[in-house]
């Protein structure tokens, strides 16, 4: 029963992005699980995700001593040989559990290109990036696509006054890729506001979005390639002009 517990809190420290206490809480499972797969996996993710990456690739090598085909450790080897934390895999079983008004499946709009899409795997952790008029979701700082308009305008709203959020792709083909969104903190000015509504009376209720942040997102998103927001980054003005709406 104690290593369930503990399970528990190391799963929740994972989903919450609370790195150090799933490093505890793992490492305290196996001391009297040592050779407990699914725990060293989750261990090597928090190390990489707390930049402790020799740990990181130690932690997924003791995975393939004991299982050496085991397809989640190699593919976080490769990925940290690469020097990419962030495209790490988790086990999806424990992460993509559903909480009304906390979390939500979007399939994403103005995808990037085919070979970006089709090098992702699920699991992925996602940043999201606020832009002036849209949600931007990238995986080691590479485009993958934007959220919808409508969900874009409601989430600029709510973590430019307190919330966060996490993002991991769920799922992903040459032409789709699905996410899944979790509110990890809702802040104290948004207390009573639900982040991804059941119905349209709770989108309406507690949160102005159209009157109150007008100024700074349009009601109306405009396509991302007519956005007039210059980007630096060339690759991913790019990959926006051949997104699939």
């Amino acid at each position: 029963m104690l290593n369930d517990d503990l399970q528990i809190k190391a799963v929740k420290a994972a989903k919450a992005a609370l790195w150090p206490q799933a490093i505890e809480f793992n490492l305290a499972i196996l001391e009297t699980k040592p050779n407990d797969i699914a725990t060293l996996n989750r261990l090597g993710v928090a190390y990489a995700q707390n930049r402790q990456i020799k740990e990181a690739k130690a932690t997924f090598n003791r995975v393939l001593k004991i299982d050496r085909k085991n397809n989640l450790a190699i593919k976080n080897l490769l990925r940290l040989k690469q020097q990419q934390p962030q495209a790490l895999n988790i086990d999806s079983s424990q992460i993509f559990v559903e909480e009304p008004g906390k979390t939500k499946f979007i399939n994403l709009h103005r995808l990037a290109g085919k070979k970006v899409l089709e090098s992702l795997s699920t699991g992925n952790i996602c940043d999201l990036k606020v832009k002036k008029r849209y949600i931007s979701v990238e995986v080691n700082q590479c485009y993958i696509g934007a959220l919808p308009e409508d969900l874009s305008f409601r989430l600029t709203k709510l973590i430019k006054t307190g919330n966060q959020y996490q993002c991991y792709i769920k799922s992903n083909g040459h032409n789709r890729c699905c996410v899944y969104l979790k509110e990890i903190k809702r802040s104290k000015r948004n207390l009573g506001i639900q982040s991804f509504p059941l119905n349209n009376h709770q989108v309406s209720s507690g949160l102005n979005i159209k009157e109150s942040y007008q100024e700074d997102v349009p009601f109306e998103v405009i396509n991302l390639e007519h956005d007039d927001e210059k980007e630096s980054k060339t690759s991913e003005l790019a990959q926006a002009s051949t997104v699939i709406t």
